[in-house]
């Protein structure tokens, strides 16, 4: 048998966040997979494992619901041991940024995306912009795109401490990035929040760059 692991999340409202976990309960169940999902009412965040031939099938049922057809979903072998069981919970937010009374949807507000290969254009071009990588140091230090503005965060929700440092930037292009993209879409917006005017968020986060260009400007 070959497992295949999916990472995927989506921001977009989901109205009834238990409702969707039962939902989700069910497609685990009935498509024999095993992995942790966060809902919450801004969107979905989930890591799953299972036989490829389920893991699809999957895919397909998500698809067939228009609030997750267009979802970036990041497929990797798996072992059939990645996760021990389903573990689905609801929470305030998919990835926490902390912010409390200062929250924001980023259903709401966030950067445009841009794809791997406009940034490799913009890499390539010269043109002025800033990269801010949203990961946390210990990533950081395993790689990061070329001339990137490295934040040192030991947790993402560090990040509100760290804006006044890149404040110069407000009125430049500056673009966001993270590991799989759900940090970059939150950061991106939490930018734009606070008077950033050009920001974009890379699309698929490093992961669709370096699959593209994987010896280029990282």
């Amino acid at each position: 048998m070959k497992y295949q692991v999916l990472l995927f999340y989506k921001y977009v409202l989901v109205d009834d966040p238990q409702a969707e976990k039962q939902k989700q309960l069910d497609y685990f169940k009935k498509y024999n997979l095993k992995g942790r999902m966060i809902i919450a009412k801004e969107g979905i965040n989930a890591t799953l494992e299972g036989e490829i031939t389920d893991t699809e099938s999957y895919i397909q049922e998500m698809s067939k619901d228009k609030r997750f057809a267009d979802i970036h979903w990041k497929k990797s072998e798996g072992n059939g041991k990645s996760f021990p069981k389903i573990n689905i919970k609801v929470r305030p937010e998919i990835v926490s940024l902390g912010l409390k009374h200062d929250d924001f949807d980023p259903n709401q507000i966030s950067g445009k995306y841009i794809t791997a290969e406009e940034l490799h254009d913009l890499y390539e071009s010269g043109a002025e912009f800033y990269v801010i990588d949203m990961r946390n140091d210990y990533e950081q230090k395993v790689g990061h795109f070329e001339s990137a503005l490295l934040m040192p965060m030991k947790n993402f929700r560090e990040l509100p401490e760290l804006i006044e440092s890149i404040s110069h930037l407000k009125d430049k292009l500056v673009v966001t990035t993270c590991t799989g993209g759900i940090r970059c879409e939150k950061a991106s917006g939490f930018l734009v929040k606070h008077g950033f005017t050009n920001v974009y968020q890379l699309y698929g986060g490093m992961h669709s760059y370096i699959e593209k260009y994987p010896d280029q400007h990282f």
